[in-house]
């Protein structure tokens, strides 16, 4: 079921505000405290891990790789796989290499003549040059562990000084899994990126020390989204039922089509089902056409209480704008709302809007107007309770 699933997410906002707990910087990706500003050249002193030896074992492979970023990260240079070899017999791996993200050799580019050298420059695809740097770690497993058996730290080309500099290596630039499961709370209540890098800001004490940055946020909550794209309606629906048990006076009502995705869907809470009681006088609908994902019409159901104000009195998605989904809403609505109709009802000169409207509610005084009608009719009704006061 892949339909108006979306909604779930504004919705678990406040659910999910009471779970946040503040993830604990990983060490591998935050620098020491102490540092000093006034060395020249503004370079920061950072303590360095544990370099590689020789004898040096690992229970796993991304042990290994995790300990040599972590050291490569305090000596300024990034590192990437050489290669990592397989057994024929297993299919695991046996051997790897990794080496400098500057080893190697510069890939040279074709010129070709057929095509005309562009008048504008053009953009640089990749800043990192090969200069064939010899460092490297190389290891293979032996008696059920990761055994390092050659470790070079010679570099022919200067490593960075600045701890926040080489956040910006290719390697270097993932989310830690602390941050990862921290982003997703915030991702459930709909924080905008730019706000969820203010608050991993504070929690690293500055924007530089962020280990990655808006874009590779921006991807992370797009993997998020993908991963949720077809599971979304079963969190609504668990979500619902979730606030069923808390509100037994929640109401919530959906139909599936034959191949089991939503068609409509409609739910309200007890706050509006027990305000309708006494503002039912003038309702106003109407359908937002296909502004989601899912593009499925959005249909709220506007009333105004004593003071002049909008409230909501329900909500729908609807599959589409035919006669039979408003048949299907009103029909909802009114099983919500106990069987009351709504005195005076405002929508558009929809013509399936006006046949469901018609059968669900034929003693109801229907209008056709806009938003500027129901602000019309709030201060028709904030004067007419003036008069009685």
């Amino acid at each position: 079921m892949d339909n108006a699933g979306s909604t779930s997410r504004a919705m678990s906002a406040d659910r999910a505000c009471t779970e946040i707990t503040l993830p604990q910087a990983s060490s591998a990706q935050t620098p020491p405290a102490a540092q000093n500003d006034g060395i020249e050249g503004n370079a920061e002193v950072v303590s360095t891990p544990q370099a590689p030896r020789a004898d040096m074992r690992f229970d796993t492979l991304e042990d290994a790789q995790r300990h040599y970023l972590a050291f490569a990260r305090r000596r300024g240079f990034g590192i990437r796989y050489n290669y990592r070899k397989k057994s024929e017999v297993t299919g695991e791996y046996i051997r790897a290499a990794m080496v400098c993200h500057k080893a190697g050799h510069q890939a040279k580019e074709k010129e070709d003549t057929q095509k005309p050298k562009p008048v504008v420059p053009e953009r640089m695809k990749c800043s990192n040059i090969r200069t064939d740097c010899p460092a490297r770690m190389a290891l293979k497993v032996r008696d059920g562990t990761w055994l390092v058996t050659e470790f070079c730290d010679d570099h022919n080309h200067p490593l960075l000084k600045k701890w926040s500099l080489t956040g910006f290596l290719r390697s270097h630039r993932d989310i830690p899994e602390e941050d990862q499961e921290f982003i997703k709370i915030l991702h459930t209540v709909n924080m905008e990126t730019s706000r969820m890098m203010q608050v991993m800001a504070t929690l690293y004490e500055s924007v530089e020390g962020v280990p990655y940055t808006p874009k590779d946020m921006a991807n992370f909550r797009s993997k998020l989204r993908a991963e949720n794209k077809y599971i979304d309606m079963q969190n609504t629906m668990a979500y619902f039922e979730d606030l069923k048990s808390r509100d037994k006076d929640f109401y919530y009502r959906y139909k599936l089509d034959d191949e089991d995705r939503v068609q409509y869907l409609f739910w309200v809470d007890s706050v509006a089902r027990k305000a309708y009681k006494n503002y039912n006088d003038c309702i106003s609908f109407d359908a937002t056409y296909m502004t989601n994902k899912y593009k499925m019409p959005f249909a709220p159901f506007i009333g105004i209480n004593n003071h002049g104000q909008s409230i909501q009195l329900g909500c729908g998605f609807l599959k589409n704008e035919l006669s039979e989904s408003y048949i299907w809403l009103f029909e909802s609505f009114l099983i919500a709302m106990d069987g009351v109709a709504p005195v005076n009802i405002i929508t558009d000169q929809d013509g399936s809007m006006r046949a469901g409207i018609e059968k669900m509610f034929p003693n109801t005084t229907h209008r056709h107007g806009s938003t500027r009608c129901l602000s019309d009719a709030a201060s028709i009704c904030v004067a007419q309770v003036d008069m009685e006061c």
